[in-house]
């Protein structure tokens, strides 16, 4: 009986998964990423089997179709865009952590972060 109820559950799984084509090509500097109808999930999972890439959090079963270029932190900026979610360095490994799932309200991240300096030094306007 167990069977008989698995069994659908695991080709449909199996179908949904078969559909999903990802191309990982790069280094962290330069990568390329190439899906086509894959979750987020699948293409976070890709970058982490080429990069080591620790993720933590959920990003739901929404699917997307894209090419992506730039670092690899551009590139997941990208690929996590209308999510709440932060990237951490540590030393050359990048860390990332998904807040919750895409939402309206989400904000993009900025391209580059501003300066900032000691109260001391900082420049006149």
């Amino acid at each position: 009986m167990a069977y008989a109820i698995m069994l659908p559950l695991l080709i449909a799984a199996y179908a949904a998964s078969a559909r999903a084509e990802i191309r990982v090509e790069g280094s962290a500097l330069n990568v390329r990423v190439d899906a086509r109808d894959a979750t987020v999930a699948e293409v976070l999972a890709a970058l982490t089997g080429r990069f080591g890439l620790p993720v933590r959090g959920t990003v739901g079963d929404r699917r997307i179709s894209a090419d992506f270029a730039g670092s690899l932190r551009r590139v997941i900026a990208r690929v996590l865009e209308g999510y709440n979610y932060v990237i951490r360095t540590r030393g050359d490994v990048l860390e990332v952590m998904v807040m919750d799932t895409a939402s309206p309200n989400a904000l993009p991240p900025p391209l580059y972060a501003p300066p900032t300096y000691p109260a001391t030094q900082a420049p006149a306007r």
